[in-house]
């Protein structure tokens, strides 16, 4: 809840009287210290968003306005220019106070000194989904505020899967009995070899990219590719190409032209697959990952958010912007009905729970790992790749490919 929204709390236009007074004080400060620190900060603030986030973020910022007579300016740029031309505007005063991206890209930000750490209240930062408050920290502190989270899930075909398979062995029964290589039908697939949609396999049993320490630091000389986990869920994708209930290699074209003619039982894929599987006339489900041994799926989870540029003198204004405008229910509601995928902010997901298909997604991800934030990643994802491809072609066996994509990494991270 916002405590200054009007009508929710009796004086509150006294209070807002004050808050204003407070941050007019504050910019008119921050217009004084910019005349020492840059000529290009003012007291007002501006947001650089994508062509999706821009409205919203408008809408936002002139309610914002309207309260505190602060200006904020938001700006459209593709998510990619973004990512690269705060790198170099923001040290030469001509970047923006707060950008909206994806927390994939802070580690890179935050080595660069490009963006700042915030601290939240206490209150505030429970009211947040952990994985993506998580997801939104470096090396310990939090660098972003996030406000969507998605991952895989289970898509099926309900006429070909009237009910979803709630573990591994079920599933292979099922694609056993649906499985027909003779009319490209298939009962269960993912994409391969690039292993994003995959990762619930691999990580199930223990896989995992980096280790880490409990803070959620990544431990950049800890390589799990070769990880007792990651190579028992890299077997079991093997399994099923070695027994024919699934092709060797399934690029994306490949996967969504079965989903969409209905020759596909069950995939792992994202939301970013429904319209997909709909526009072929599919009746869609979506359910949580089947459990592999007892031990539940852990699918990458990408988390969207704002971050603060380290250059920006408005500090103090941006705080107030993100406590009292961005992180409220109401905002957070507002942003989802704009972009709908599983809130990062509890008390809105609680008021969308009704939608089964966003409660699926939100229930497999409440199991996953945040995709790590690093710009080795890079490097990981081809080295990884290539390993899967050897293991998918039948080159070499997982743990041979996987040791050998390990040994690439700890050799060029060492360097």
């Amino acid at each position: 809840m916002n405590p200054l929204k009007p009508g929710i709390i009796p004086g509150y236009r006294k209070e807002e009287n004050m808050r204003r007074k407070v941050l007019i004080v504050l910019a008119v400060s921050m217009l004084f210290l910019s005349s020492v620190i840059t000529a290009t900060v003012d007291g007002k603030l501006i947001i650089w968003a994508d062509d999706t986030r821009t409205p919203i973020f408008k809408e936002l910022a002139r309610e914002y306005t309207e309260m505190t007579g602060i200006i904020v300016t938001v700006y459209e740029m593709t998510m990619d220019a973004i990512a690269e031309q705060v790198v170099t505007a923001s040290p030469a005063g001509e970047g923006p106070d707060l950008i909206v991206g994806a927390h994939d890209w802070i580690g890179r930000l935050v080595r660069n000194g490009t963006i700042a750490s915030i601290d939240l209240p206490e209150d505030l930062l429970l009211q947040f989904d952990p994985v993506t408050i998580a997801a939104m920290s470096f090396e310990g502190k939090l660098y972003g505020v996030p406000y969507s989270r998605e991952g895989v899930a289970l898509l099926y075909n309900k006429d070909l899967v009237p009910e979803p398979p709630q573990t591994w062995d079920e599933l292979i029964d099922i694609t056993r009995e649906i499985t027909n290589p003779a009319i490209g039908q298939y009962g269960f697939i993912v994409e391969l070899p690039f292993p994003y949609n995959s990762f619930p396999v691999l990580s199930a049993l223990g896989g995992y990219i980096f280790g880490q320490r409990s803070d959620g630091t990544l431990l950049m000389d800890d390589i799990g590719l070769d990880s007792v986990g990651m190579i028992l869920g890299a077997t079991l994708i093997d399994w099923l190409i070695e027994e024919g209930l699934m092709p060797g290699e399934i690029p994306w074209e490949t996967m969504t032209g079965l989903l969409s003619e209905g020759k596909a039982g069950m995939v792992i894929t994202g939301p970013w697959s429904i319209p997909i599987a709909e526009s072929g006339g599919v009746n869609v489900g979506v359910a949580p990952i089947p459990t592999i041994c007892g031990q539940r799926p852990r699918p990458f989870v990408g988390v969207s958010g704002i971050m603060v540029n380290a250059y920006s003198p408005n500090k103090a204004i941006i705080q107030d912007f993100i406590e009292n405008q961005y992180a409220t229910k109401e905002s957070m509601l507002k942003i989802f009905e704009m972009d709908p995928r599983p809130s990062a902010f509890i008390p809105a997901f609680e008021e969308t729970r009704d939608d089964p298909v966003m409660n699926a997604f939100a229930e497999s991800i409440s199991f996953g790992m945040p995709l790590p934030n690093v710009p080795e990643m890079n490097t990981v994802w081809s080295v990884w790749t290539d390993a899967m491809t050897l293991i998918c072609n039948q080159t070499l066996s997982p743990h041979e490919a996987l040791r050998q994509a390990a040994k690439v990494l700890e050799d060029t991270f060492s360097n």
